[in-house]
Formats: C-alpha cells, sequence, structure tokens
C-alpha cells in the first residue's frame, strides 16, 4: 500500500512548475475542442500550476460545477477538485481571457492504466458582465473543454512494479482525506478492493509504504535465498623466526531462511554454514636450510684447497 498526501504533491507540482524544460509542457497547451463537425483549437496557459484538493468536493461546489452537458454533473464518490488560479485561453470566438477554474475530478486505476476524468468545472464568472458571454462559457466553452481534456488526460498506461523479490498487481487507487491510496497484492493473489483512505490512515502522510507481513516475510526470505551455496575461502603462511606457519580455511552457507519476528521491522535470519580450516606449523624449515647453505659453504673451502 502507497499513500501520498496533497501537500506533497502540490509541493511535486510546484517544483516541476520552476522546472524551464517542464514549465511549457505543464502549464500550455492546446486542445482541440469539438465543434460539429469539426474541432477549433482551443489555446490555454496556467498562470500558476495547479492545486490539488484530495477532499469530497462540498455540496455548493457540486451545484456551482458545469458538467460535459451544461449542467452541474451527477455525484460520485471518491471526487476531489484541482484549482487552477489562473487560467488563461484563446481561440476562435472566443475572447482572450484570464480566469479561476476549480475541477471536479476522479482517479482510477483499470487494467494497468490510470484513469483521470474530469466531471465538471466551476468557473468564476462574476467579471463576464454579459448574459451572452457567460452562456458561450457555460454551454460551450466549459463542456467542450472538459471533452477535449477527458481524450487528451484520460488514460496513461501505469507501470508494473516489482521490488524487492515481489511482483505486485494491479493498484486500485482511491482519493479522499487529503491523499491518494494505492492498494496492490501481489500478482499471484486476486486484486486488491479500493482502500478507504481514513480507515487507514487518521492523518495524512506525506508519502508512506505499508507491507503486510506476508509480503515483508517474502521479501524476506527472497533477499537471504541468494544466500545459500555461496562461499569464501583464505590461505597463506608466515614466518616467525625459526618456523613458519600454514593455514588455509573455507566457509560456505549451506542454507539461509528469514522470518518476521514480532514488530513487523524485526527480523530473523537463520544462517546454516559449513566450516573448514587448516593449520601447520614447520619449526625446523629454516633450520634446515640454514644447514643446507653452511655444508654448501664448507664444500666449497675445503675445494679450494
Amino acid at each position: 500500500m502507497v499513500a501520498l498526501g496533497q501537500d506533497t504533491l502540490n509541493d511535486r507540482l510546484r517544483s516541476s512548475a520552476s522546472r524551464p524544460g517542464v514549465r511549457d509542457t505543464l502549464l500550455n497547451g492546446t486542445l482541440q475542442v469539438p465543434s460539429g463537425d469539426r474541432s477549433i483549437p482551443l489555446d490555454w496557459a496556467l498562470g500558476e500550476p495547479p492545486v490539488l484538493s484530495l477532499h469530497e468536493p462540498t455540496d455548493d461546489e457540486w451545484r456551482a460545477a458545469i458538467g460535459p452537458r451544461g449542467v452541474p454533473p451527477a455525484r460520485v464518490p471518491g471526487a476531489f477538485t484541482v484549482l487552477l488560479p489562473r487560467l488563461t485561453v484563446s481561440g476562435p470566438g472566443v475572447k482572450r481571457a484570464t480566469r479561476r477554474v476549480k475541477l471536479l475530478c476522479t482517479l482510477a486505476a483499470r487494467s494497468g492504466t490510470l484513469d483521470f476524468t474530469p466531471l465538471g468545472a466551476e468557473l468564476d464568472l462574476r467579471h463576464v458582465p454579459d448574459p451572452s458571454d457567460r452562456a458561450v462559457y457555460r454551454h460551450i466553452v466549459v463542456p467542450r473543454a472538459l471533452r477535449a481534456a477527458l481524450v487528451l488526460l484520460g488514460r496513461t498506461a501505469l507501470p508494473r512494479i516489482d521490488v524487492a523479490g515481489l511482483s505486485f498487481g494491479d493498484f486500485a487507487l482511491t482519493a479522499g482525506a487529503g491523499m491518494v491510496v494505492g492498494a496492490a497484492n501481489t500478482a499471484d493473489r486476486p486484486p486488491a478492493p479500493a482502500p478507504d483512505p481514513a480507515a487507514l490512515f487518521p492523518r495524512a502522510p506525506a508519502f508512506e509504504v505499508l507491507l503486510s507481513r506476508a509480503a515483508l516475510e517474502r521479501a524476506a526470505r527472497a533477499a537471504v535465498a541468494g544466500l545459500a551455496g555461496r562461499s569464501d575461502s583464505a590461505r597463506g603462511s608466515s614466518s616467525f623466526g625459526i618456523g613458519r606457519a600454514q593455514y588455509e580455511g573455507r566457509v560456505q552457507v549451506n542454507a539461509a531462511t528469514a522470518r518476521v519476528a514480532g514488530d513487523p521491522l524485526e527480523l530473523d535470519v537463520d544462517i546454516s554454514l559449513s566450516v573448514h580450516a587448516e593449520a601447520g606449523i614447520d619449526l625446523f624449515r629454516d633450520i634446515g636450510e640454514a644447514l643446507n647453505h653452511a655444508a654448501e659453504g664448507i664444500g666449497r673451502a675445503l675445494a679450494s684447497y
């Protein structure tokens, strides 16, 4: 299970928006908005990065939102809001203007994809005095922009997660209580149900990863399994004046197991070893060599006479 708080997400959005290479992609673009049997380009730009509020929208926000049909969208669980503090739009038949927009959205993961669905938009039209202009925004611009945004943002492929020797299946995502929480079982088990953020985390964490006891034990066993069969050896000799010592040693791991004990962060690791060691001392090797050298010297001296 993975939990990410909205403050962390908003910090990442602000950080990304400050990078020149990312800013243009994140804060500017063009939507192809359907209009009859053709589409028209609607240019958009964000003066500030989006701000996520991963809480259930209020009753007032649901009533004020404009849906794809020009009326408030149907209320659904798991919705949240995305505030666009300064959204500038322009295009054919649309006078360039900057507005504060709040999107109502849902987020879900299905069959390896991340589905982002804009349900509606709350648009600040207090500074649009002309009723005709307000009607254009409410019944044409916003609904068509929502449909175009659904095509643009609708689906993103999610990577498979393999970590610590474990392969996980599809994630079930839920946004709420100021965080987004993803739950996944290992690939050999049925898919995880949608998590309840408020029940799992009384306070929204910055970032947190939880593993079940069974998953932690499997990860621990996988981590130590590679130790079995490994071996190491050392050998050498050393002189100590009147003698020489030789040594040789070998260590081999026959088996290694791990299990969770008590606190899930405490592991018991059992390792079975085979140890072989040999050592020997030759006290007379250097003395014998010295006598041989002396005899050779005496022989050479006698031969000279």
